[in-house]
């Protein structure tokens, strides 16, 4: 028992750690989003994302998830000196060429990427130009893979954070001056400032001297590439079918309903990649080292579930309760037209902390073609109810669908795991989906539901019922009343 309740601290410290880094990202995004809106409008916003998204489409086509990759082959065997050194070197390379692939292939397609995009060339130059935070944004993910791998989770947390209030100080003033005409020039600048910060944190790692030829380079990167791949494709599937769905928003309403969609996929990807990105980085690290045991890492996955949830659960229904008023401070009023996407898709999100949570299995044990067949279901489920929903729900398709591809995603992710690690839910954790899930299903169905002040008054009821339940939990868990009593005596 005292074993499991040290696991379960160590979860809740490293997402602790990284999830502060996060939220502080948070408040910088706000303040960020809030000025782009105001300066740029919905049009500037659309406008961003599809730079945006044709940047990660050829990101997730060329990058074969080196930086991903590279933290397995670290933490795996980070206590060896000279393999640890080599694994560094081989990661540096491998980035650096994997960006810089990916940057010519924006610069040789970025007239079809104008025109298929956009509808006409005007955007071609942009586009080569913004190619450039490809390689840019490649070498910086080496280097937090580096600090991650490692377990230098404090480290990786500052660098992330002070790499993106750098990037907010450098963008928003050419925002001001340029408007639309700045978001190249912004892109690629608050990149240079990432990479910088990210150098001044990963130059720290001192390894030993060691000398590889391109030729070894190339082959000793070749078992990282091979798991990347799963990355890669599970990746491209995804920014390729946002990037469809994209297109067919500009086809049917306009740039400004892009504008729309975008400011609801910032909201909701912001939001939830706190804690997934705060689980992520020592959660993976942790169950690669032990995919050997199925027992043990069955376990871990349970434990860090049941944190997920706990965690998470109070975050959707808030999110859920308060869409109005997150579109209001993060944009303007202008983009009300988002709101209830934005609801449909936090409640797609409770699914989307179970499968993440189980999915991260395959990769640690090398079974990334799951993880790529689970993707393109929910891709393919996404795409469909999109183009085939779209005259009955309308807009709202965009979120309806997004639930419903989660679900799907999640019941076959789930038995996926069953059969590659005998993987079951614990008792706990049935009780946990079942009673936290209610709670945001409550949510969503009162807040579409029920109008005016009565929403606020039942979903907060309902977010205090939710909250204390988690509160109860934790407590269990990490003895937080303990630990705050203890902080007492000591001030």
């Amino acid at each position: 028992m005292e074993e499991n309740k040290e696991s379960y601290k160590q979860i809740f410290k490293s997402t602790t750690i990284v999830g502060g880094a996060q939220i502080i990202n948070i408040v910088i995004g706000i303040i960020r989003n809030k000025v782009i809106a105001i300066l740029l409008g919905p049009a500037g916003v659309g406008v961003a994302g599809l730079y945006q998204t044709i940047i990660e489409l050829v990101r997730n086509g060329t990058g074969l998830g080196i930086n991903f990759s590279g933290v397995k082959s670290v933490a795996e065997n980070n206590t060896d000196p000279k393999y640890v050194a080599k694994t560094i070197l081989v990661l540096r390379r491998w980035e650096f060429g994997t960006g810089l692939i990916g940057m010519l292939v924006v610069c040789v397609c970025c007239n079809f990427f104008s025109n298929y995009t956009f509808g006409n060339d005007t955007y071609t130059f942009s586009i080569a130009l913004v190619s450039v935070t490809l390689l840019i944004n490649a070498v910086s993910a080496g280097q937090l893979a580096i600090l991650q791998g490692l377990r230098r989770i404090k480290e990786m947390a500052k660098a992330t954070l002070f790499g993106s209030v750098l990037g907010t100080l450098i963008s928003l003033p050419i925002f001001w001056w340029l408007g639309i005409s700045g978001i190249v020039p912004a892109m690629v600048l608050s990149a240079l400032g990432s990479l910088v910060v990210s150098w001044i944190y990963a130059r720290k790692v001192i390894t030993e001297n060691v000398r590889l030829s391109l030729s070894e380079t190339f082959f000793e990167g070749l078992g990282m590439a091979k798991l990347g791949f799963f990355i890669v494709v599970n990746g491209f599937v995804a920014t390729a079918s946002l990037y469809v769905i994209r297109v067919v928003i500009r086809s049917h309403l306009g740039m400004d309903s892009v504008g729309y969609f975008q400011a609801v996929w910032i909201i909701s990807t912001m939001y939830i990649s706190v804690l997934l990105n705060s689980m992520l980085a020592d959660y993976f690290p942790r169950l690669s080292a032990i995919k050997h045991d199925k027992d043990a890492s069955n376990q871990l996955i349970n434990q860090q579930l049941e944190m997920t949830l706990l965690v998470g659960t109070p975050m959707l229904m808030g999110m859920i309760t308060f869409a109005s008023l997150a579109i209001n401070i993060l944009y303007t009023n202008s983009f009300h037209s988002a709101i209830a996407i934005l609801k449909w898709q936090m409640m797609a999100s409770f699914f989307t902390f179970i499968s993440y949570t189980v999915g991260v299995l395959y990769l640690s044990i090398n079974k990334g073609w799951y993880a790529i067949i689970i993707e393109t279901i929910r891709q393919g489920v996404y795409i469909s109810f999109v183009f085939f929903g779209w005259n009955y729900f309308g807009f709202n398709v965009l979120g309806i669908g997004f639930l419903a591809a989660n679900l799907i995603c999640l019941i076959f992710g789930v038995y996926s795991a069953w059969r590659l690690n005998s993987f079951l839910f614990s008792s706990v954790n049935i009780k946990n989906v079942i009673i936290l899930g209610s709670f945001v299903a409550l949510s969503l169905a009162c807040s579409l539901y029920i109008e005016g002040i009565a929403q606020y008054i039942v979903n907060s009821v309902l977010i205090l019922c939710g909250s204390t339940f988690c509160l109860y939990r934790l407590n269990k868990l990490l003895d937080i009343k303990f630990w705050f009593k203890a902080r007492f005596r000591k001030s």
